[in-house]
Order: structure tokens, then sequence, then C-alpha cells
């Protein structure tokens, strides 16, 4: 075998474990009012988290999604700063003062790590050198991996600010092995064609 193929084959085997990693959300439970008419047309977009730059992230994100469908979105953190938000009264006070007419306050309900070990395989492969027919039984090695799975458990309602009824409400668990953007992203994405096929946005 060349040198090349060797160092290809090789390097496939230690990448692979990235190329495969991905993400996903799975919505589990959804309701929605249905006395509720129309769209939302303005939306304050909420983001209980551990950390500013974590808030940060998810709605920056969030709201960068329901722009780019030709919605009207703000983040909260234009508004109400990270020590604010644990004054309730406060911060419905400062979202009524703009002229939102939804907010959308997504929290964490519970988070879980999931260690889990991908065997490797080893198998031989034939291959045929000149013309004498000679076969040889190149070995070809496929690394075993351990991978961590980070499963996010997440709650999504939807509020009307002038009467503070609940419009919408989702419960979604997603899964990825790696760092939290991707799985800000995937979920984002979720939610948002969620709320889009239920006719709550465009």
């Amino acid at each position: 075998m060349k040198r090349s193929t060797k160092l290809f084959c090789f390097l496939l085997c230690i990448c692979l474990p990235l190329f495969t990693s991905c993400a996903t959300t799975t919505i589990t439970d959804t309701w929605k009012d249905k006395t509720y008419q129309g769209k939302a047309q303005n939306m304050v977009v909420i983001m209980v988290a551990r950390t500013q730059h974590l808030r940060n992230m998810f709605e920056g994100r969030f709201v960068a999604e329901l722009r780019a469908r030709g919605n009207n979105a703000t983040q909260s953190n234009k508004i109400v700063t990270f020590e604010e938000l644990t004054d309730k009264e406060l911060v419905k006070s400062k979202i009524k003062s703009t002229d939102a007419d939804t907010v959308l306050i997504a929290r964490l309900v519970d988070s879980k790590r999931i260690e889990t070990y991908e065997p490797g395989h080893i198998k031989g492969i034939p291959i045929a050198y000149s013309y004498w027919g000679t076969y040889y039984a190149i070995v070809s090695v496929d690394y075993g991996y351990t991978d961590d799975i980070q499963v996010a458990y997440v709650e999504t309602n939807l509020y009307d600010v002038k009467t503070e009824k609940l419009i919408w409400s989702a419960r979604s668990k997603t899964e990825r092995s790696g760092g939290e953007q991707h799985l800000i992203n995937t979920f984002i994405n979720r939610i948002v064609k969620k709320l889009s096929s239920d006719k709550i946005i465009k």
C-alpha cells in the first residue's frame, strides 16, 4: 500500500468521530392556546441561563433566526440586565414599557452527561500486487473511541405581554456530543420551526 494511502486511512480513523458528531433536538410535548389569533408581531426573547455569556449567546442566536424569517424580535439583555432577571416584577415592568406583544422564556429544566463507547473494528483487505496475482491481507484498523453526550431538557414558554397569559409551550430534549454552541443552534432551529408550523410566527 502506498504511503499516502496509509496516511489517508489513518487520518480517517482518527477524524471519523469528529465528522459523525452531531446534535438532535426532539420536542417531547407542546401546547397552544386555541383561542390565540394571529401571529406574534414583536417578541422579546429571554434565556434563563447560569451565566451572562450563555444568555447572550442563546438570545442573540434565537433573535437572529427569528429575524431571518421576517419576524420582529429583541434580545432581553438589551432591556434587562443579568442581575435584574431574578426580579420578576421588574422584568415584567421593563418589557411592558417596550412595544413588544409577546415574550418567549426558555429555561433549562435538567441536564445530563452520558458517556458512551464506540468499539473499534479490525478487518483484512485483500490487495493484489503485480501480475503474479499474489494477495496480501492488509489490516485496516478502525479505532474505538469514548464520547460524552450532553443531554439538555428545556422548557420554552411564550406569553402575551399585555394579558400575561400563556400562548404556547414546548418541552424538548437536545442531545449533543460536543460544545454548547452547536447544541444551542440545533435547539433554536427546531423550536423556531415548530413555532412557525404552529402559526405563531412567520
